[in-house]
């Protein structure tokens, strides 16, 4: 094999390495959807929901999201009414 050859493949081995990377570092700050406040997001509790992540400024905020998710987020609601 070629250097190049190794090269190629040494960078192309380490694409998806860096597109996890990107997808991994969330915001540094969120809102918390039950009480409106900004949050840190490294230092917040956090719970996934819909492949979502939600961040809280408390246990208590978290528990109450966990319980009923619905209640806290803006659910998209399809138009289930016909049209003729």
């Amino acid at each position: 094999m070629t250097l190049r050859n190794l090269l190629m493949i040494a960078a192309l081995a380490a694409f998806p390495i860096l597109a996890q990377d990107k997808k991994a570092n969330p915001p540094k700050e969120a809102q918390d959807p039950v009480c409106g406040m900004m949050v840190d997001t490294a230092t917040s509790p956090k719970s996934e929901y819909k492949g979502k992540t939600y961040y809280f400024c408390s246990l208590e905020d978290k528990k109450d999201f966990d319980k009923a998710p619905t209640t806290y987020i803006k659910v998209d609601k399809k138009d289930t009414t016909k049209k003729q």
